[in-house]
């Protein structure tokens, strides 16, 4: 072990409580999307106070905040971008939690509430990190930029997406990367991410009073021709060998949402269907629309009185993949065995995040790493181990050593 990877296990390790304290205060704020002023403040106050020397507050909408903090290197080099969001899902039924969501109880090694999983741990933890590099003031070429975003949970239109579009988050050296600190249980690194794509179709009826059916056009009726049809397409994509990825689960689309009907004694003139895609790497927006088209134009040319519209949700995530082949995977992998010893695995991810646009819109490679058990999230059990929460922090410090350490 060198000096350095000694200093920096060795300031997590005797820092832990306060750490830890700072951390359950932050669990503590009810940020909801729309909600996130709260933890943004105590974090910008809680990392000034410990030492971090540029922290920002970044808004394109005024009250949706975006926490921006820097560590700057000796030399030139790239950047290092850690991804994470502020907003957390709402808890649902209080009384069903054991521990309550907003207590940030602390029993046996772990702490409970809501958004350990998704994602406070793994957003804050490499804020955390930051607070690490910057007091050992260990040496890097380049810098590392942390970000809490709001926005994430709806799709980040006033979070990550904004910054993308001010240069925020950009590609400028050849060797910039990121890690977005999603839950992966601090052992898988997701090399690729599926794209999720949803959309309203909208089926149009003719209304009628329902004791005189034969007046109108059921819109329901119509549906159902839909929803089988998507059915059909979902069978198809999902056995297609010719579409296959090695670290990812395959495609799938499934009618999520249905409304529709106005009352109990009319003919329902209308019914809107939410279609959710999760597409594989090489999948475009556009040809996934063009499949609900083709449903579309079939079963009109079946059925003339079939007609319906298609909707594109605005927050489309694009599906992406990572190279297995870049550095980042091997410092990743030497900085958990270190800090935890724990083997790393690479995986896909089913789900989307913020990564994704990254990815997509920037060119950074930014595969996904981060603290928690992907399956409590959104359930009244959710909670995250203390172990794994001060590991991360290392993981992360030690691999921005490994990256862009200078040695003396």
């Amino acid at each position: 072990m060198t000096d350095m990877e000694r200093r920096i296990i060795a300031a997590v390790d005797e820092q832990k409580d306060d750490l830890i304290a700072f951390f359950r205060e932050l669990l503590q704020c009810r940020s909801f999307t729309g909600k996130e002023q709260e933890v943004a403040a105590k974090l910008i106050g809680g990392l000034r106070a410990r030492g971090m020397e540029e922290v920002e507050l970044v808004e394109r909408t005024p009250g949706r905040p975006n926490v921006l903090a820097y560590y700057r290197g000796a030399e030139e080099g790239p950047t290092c971008t850690f991804n994470g969001h502020l907003d957390v899902l709402p808890p649902q039924d209080y009384a069903s939690w054991d521990h309550p969501p907003f207590a940030a109880d602390m029993e046996d090694g772990r702490i409970y509430g809501r958004g350990t999983v998704d994602m406070k741990t793994g957003t804050f933890s490499s804020f955390f990190a930051g607070l690490i590099l910057q007091q050992l003031k260990v040496p890097i070429r380049g810098q590392v930029l942390f970000t809490g975003v709001c926005d994430e949970l709806v799709c980040g239109n006033d979070g990550i997406l904004y910054l993308i579009e001010k240069g925020y988050i950009k590609k400028e050296h050849p060797e910039d990367f990121g890690i977005n600190c999603e839950p992966t249980d601090l052992r898988e690194l997701e090399m690729a991410t599926k794209g999720v794509l949803r959309a309203d179709i909208l089926v149009k009826g003719k209304g009628a009073f329902n004791a005189r059916p034969y007046l109108g056009i059921s819109a329901i009726d119509k549906a159902v021709k839909f929803i089988e049809a998507v059915q059909q397409l979902h069978q198809e994509i999902s056995t297609d060998p010719a579409f296959t990825h090695p670290l990812l689960a395959p495609r799938t689309v499934q009618v999520a949402m249905i409304q529709g009907g106005e009352a109990s004694n009319l003919v329902p003139e209308q019914v809107k269907m939410t279609v959710t895609r999760r597409m594989h790497p090489g999948e475009t927006e556009e040809g996934c629309l063009a499949d609900y088209q083709r449903i579309i134009d079939r079963l009109h040319g079946e059925d003339p009185e079939f007609v319906a519209e298609i909707h594109p949700w605005p927050g489309f995530r694009p599906p992406v993949e990572v190279s297995m082949d870049i550095p980042l995977v091997d410092a990743v992998r030497k900085a958990l065995k270190l800090a935890s010893g724990t083997d790393l695995q690479l995986t896909g991810s089913e789900g989307g995040t913020d990564a994704s646009h990254v990815v997509a819109r920037t060119g950074i490679p930014m595969p996904v790493f981060g603290p928690g058990d992907h399956n409590l999230l959104g359930t009244n059990q959710e909670h995250v181990k203390v172990e794994d929460f001060l590991n991360a922090i290392k993981t992360y410090a030690l691999t921005v050593y490994y990256m862009m350490g200078i040695e003396a």
